[in-house]
């Protein structure tokens, strides 16, 4: 019998309420993936580019439209589009009825993103003349494409361009400080007039225009992909958001010839440091946004309605993947104000502006515009519990025992967690019932919380030193899930609510591999923010990750009782009495603990790719790739079998996703192998999950009878990789392995290969210190990720990480000499490229021989 829960304290939020919040403009009409809006001189229309390539415009002065008019499908002109990008009227509209666009052809063609000229056909509503199109500018086509386009206030038409490559590795083309091509920049043409060999001129004050072997057109350089730019209506200043890598998401206020770092940096971090830099000093971003509360960035405009005057000449700007909403003001070359405006559901790709100033966000999922106003009722509650044992959750804290009402569960397939381990309850007010609609759909009661305790083993494999570091509450405000973290006490008795940027916990840990000492170890708490990148606030249904019905599909222990769990579940009227009817007889379509090695290896591998890659990896879930792995897709839908990586191959020849019967082509599996940048799981864990790459590998290889595309230089690589091995197990000779092992070691798949040795092979000592020797000293950073784990802790490569702790750094020791060899010997870290010690070095920085009297060691 159920009991009800009715202890319950969690309600609200402890956040302070934000300003704003938004709410839904032009409510009946819906747009398929709106990329980009432009408005028409003389026209009170907004001009809506879908995605893929229809255009459509409606009169924005009437909030109650309800079918907007087709003004052009660009896909019927040119078959090979892929998207748009950009749209923009000439500021003579009414005179010459021109449009510009910039849309993309498919990636890696040497023309294929481009801006052409069309005509307006003079027709009510407004139509495109397809016949009508003069190309103007091309350029290479790949993942980051910039493609906005904007008139300044000179009549010049401005166009930024991406770097032309996927999302990692950063910069493959070494394009961001390379100013003889058109890419990474932020490009000005005068239309209205032509040159000697192109359809447009360069004006004449353009910052490069006498430089040799620099493209004229160029106005700025050393962006990653420039994502949406305005110029402010009275000044002109021109303000352009650019996306970011690993840790930064940055906004710049763009100076004439300005160079903006990448990809020697990504904002103030460094990158590739030994490139060499552009005609002119890196300039500083104006606004960096840190991967905790931002992770694609959408530039917007500047609000000058007299709707919200509070707002009155704030640049309003985004981010797509939190959907946090931001202004600031800008004056005497300095940033004077700064707030989070509003924390949104939306996935924002564009902002629109109309002739009064009104700002629009625009949603590219949910297809519709939105606007700003007023938070209605704030959600602040200053009593929220700061102690986990006042949340009404636990009877007694210090046991870990929940309160009545408070139901545990389990699931069938947990995500790796650096060994981790979680206990789960599901708590609804009082005896209330989730709704369900469909297999996906499941709608809970305001004020439902589900909880997870995390506890780690600080004696790896003895569960008596299980150690709880956090208690995590996901809680249904009655809109959207928002999470919490409570870090536990040393005493283990209670549990104290983390601020909202999140934490750290340092512990000593004794493993197998060196039970002589202990290793330190560094467990993150996440920010709110970056609970919301996993649990998705865009729609709620999609946020609960774990409580759904392939993971409670399974058998629960209740005291001394067992029952199938939904089963159990629906008796208590936790869920409806349908779900176990559905369920019963569908077992083999469900989840299965990935570590069983009694079950099939296809179900353990899509049960693992579900738990800890499909949270991102699914519509709507916000990851880079578009490739899609939920356990219950078949594997054309997962669109990763024989499909080649959108965001970077990794040096891996004839590299794809997931390449059927050779997993050391597979990118999937490398990113799971590696250590550092572009690992994966993104966030969550720091260490890798040796099974679970073993099972991957032996999934992808055990792949018979799925078509790949291995091409013969592939299988002759392949069957040469495996006889220099075979020859290095054979003989031996050290000189011989060695000179073996390199050779294997050329490619980033010799690689896995030699992973796979390590952990699955019987081969000497000798050589397995050979292997991890020369894959560890590699000079391809590729290769050494893959092999940095076998390193001791003290070893390995000490990486910052997304929470970086400052007064750490600063209470390091300095050292001088080390310093000064750091400065002009070290390769990988060229200051000197840009800066000047001693007159040593260049001038294209600041001169940092004084720096130490300019500025303090926290500066």
């Amino acid at each position: 019998k159920r009991v009800p829960w009715t202890t319950s304290r969690v309600t609200g939020t402890p956040d302070p309420a934000l300003p704003y919040e938004t709410e839904r403009a032009f409510p009946q009409l819906k747009f398929n993936q709106p990329l980009a809006i432009a408005t028409a001189p003389g026209e009170k229309r907004f001009f809506v580019a879908e995605r893929r390539g229809k255009i459509f415009s409606f009169n924005y002065e009437d909030q109650q439209a309800s079918q907007a008019d087709l003004f052009f499908d660009l896909k019927v002109k040119e078959p090979a589009l892929n998207e748009i990008y950009g749209i923009t009227f000439h500021p003579r509209f009414a005179e010459n009825r021109y449009v510009y666009i910039c849309y993309v052809l498919k990636p890696g063609l040497p023309e294929g993103t481009r801006v052409s000229r069309f005509k307006v056909l003079d027709t009510d509503p407004p139509r495109c003349d397809p016949a009508s199109e003069e190309i103007l500018i091309e350029w290479l086509s790949g993942g980051h494409n910039g493609g906005c386009l904007r008139f300044g206030p000179d009549g010049y038409l401005y166009i930024s361009t991406g770097d032309g490559g996927p999302a990692s590795p950063p910069d493959i083309h070494n394009a961001g400080q390379d100013v003889s091509n058109l890419l990474s920049c932020i490009l000005r043409i005068d239309v209205d007039q032509t040159g000697k060999e192109k359809p447009y001129a360069v004006p004449a004050d353009n910052p490069f225009v006498n430089l040799k072997d620099v493209r004229p057109e160029i106005w700025a350089f050393g962006f990653r992909n420039p994502w949406k730019m305005c110029f402010h209506p009275e000044n002109g200043d021109l303000w352009v958001g650019d996306v970011g890598w690993e840790l930064w998401e940055l906004i710049y206020r763009v100076e004439k010839g300005g160079n903006y770092g990448w990809s020697i940096r990504e904002g103030r971090q460094p990158v590739k440091p030994d490139l060499t830099p552009g005609p002119t000093p890196i300039l500083p971003p104006t606004v960096a946004h840190s991967h905790r509360e931002a992770r694609s960035i959408t530039g917007g405009y500047f609000y000058q309605s007299p709707r919200l005057k509070a707002l009155h000449d704030t640049y309003i700007y985004g981010d797509y993947s939190t959907g946090k909403l931001w202004g600031l003001r800008y004056a005497d070359n300095r940033i004077n104000w700064h707030e989070e405006l509003a924390n949104s559901t939306l996935k924002v790709t564009a902002f629109a502006v109309d002739d009064s100033g009104e700002v629009y966000i625009v949603d590219i999922e949910g297809g519709g515009f939105h606007r700003l106003v007023p938070i209605k009722k704030s959600d602040h509650n200053p009593e929220f519990p700061t102690l986990l044992s006042e949340t009404g959750l636990f009877q007694d804290t210090a046991k870990h025992e929940v309160a009545p009402g408070v139901i545990p569960y389990s699931i069938n397939a947990p995500a790796w967690a650096d060994y981790a381990t979680a206990q789960r309850f599901v708590a609804l007010p009082a005896e209330t019932s989730i709704d369900v609609v469909n297999k996906k759909i499941w709608n809970f009661p305001k004020d439902s919380v589900l909880v997870k305790t995390i506890s780690i083993e600080t004696e790896r494999g003895n569960p008596a030193t299980a150690y709880r570091l956090e208690t995590q509450l996901l809680h249904f405000n009655g809109v959207r899930w928002l999470g919490y973290s409570y870090r536990w006490n040393e005493t283990q008795t209670d549990a104290t609510l983390v601020p909202a940027s999140g934490d750290q916990i340092k512990l000593e840990i004794a493993t197998p591999e060196e039970p002589e000492k202990t290793i330190a170890y560094e467990w993150p708490i996440p920010s709110r923010a970056e609970c919301a990148v996993c649990h998705t606030p865009y729609q709620s249904y999609l946020s609960v990750l774990s409580f759904e019905e392939p993971q409670l599909n399974r058998i629960q222990k209740y005291g001394e009782t067992v029952d199938y769990q939904l089963r159990s579940l629906a008796h208590i009227k936790v869920l409806p009495e349908s779900v176990w009817t559905d369920a019963k007889g569908a077992r083999a379509n469900y989840l299965v603990d990935p570590y069983d090695t009694k079950a099939a290896t296809n179900s353990r591998a899509r049960s693992y790719l579900h738990t800890n890659c499909r949270h991102c990896h699914r519509n709507n879930g916000g990851g880079g790739a578009t490739i899609e792995l939920d356990a219950g897709l078949d594997f054309d839908a997962m669109k990763a079998l024989g499909v080649k990586p959108t965001q970077g191959t990794f040096g891996i020849h004839g590299a794809q996703v997931i390449a059927p019967s050779d997993p050391y082509r597979s990118v999937l599996l490398y990113r799971m192998s590696k250590l550092g940048k572009g690992r994966m799981p993104y966030s969550g864990s720091t260490i890798v999950d040796t099974r679970g790459t073993r099972l991957i590998r032996h999934w992808i290889q055990d792949m018979a009878g799925i078509a790949g595309d291995t091409t013969f230089e592939v299988s002759r690589l392949r069957n040469r990789q495996g006889q220099l091995l075979s020859d290095a197990v054979q003989i031996e000779d050290q000189e011989f392995v060695s000179q073996k092992i390199q050779e294997v070691l050329n490619s980033t798949s010799g690689g896995l290969i030699l992973l796979r040795t390590l952990d699955e092979t019987s081969i000497s000592e000798q050589m397995r210190k050979m292997i991890i020797q020369q894959g560890t000293e590699h000079s391809s950073a590729q290769i050494r990720d893959l092999f940095e784990r076998f390193l001791p802790a003290d070893q390995r490569v000490k990486r910052l990480g997304v929470k970086i702790d400052a007064a750490a750094l600063v209470a390091l020791p300095g050292d001088s000499r080390e310093g000064k060899k750091l400065f002009f010997e070290m390769a990988g870290l060229q200051c000197r490229n840009c800066h000047r010690v001693h007159q040593h070095g260049k001038e294209l920085g600041p001169d940092l021989t004084q720096i130490g009297k300019k500025l303090s060691k926290q500066d």
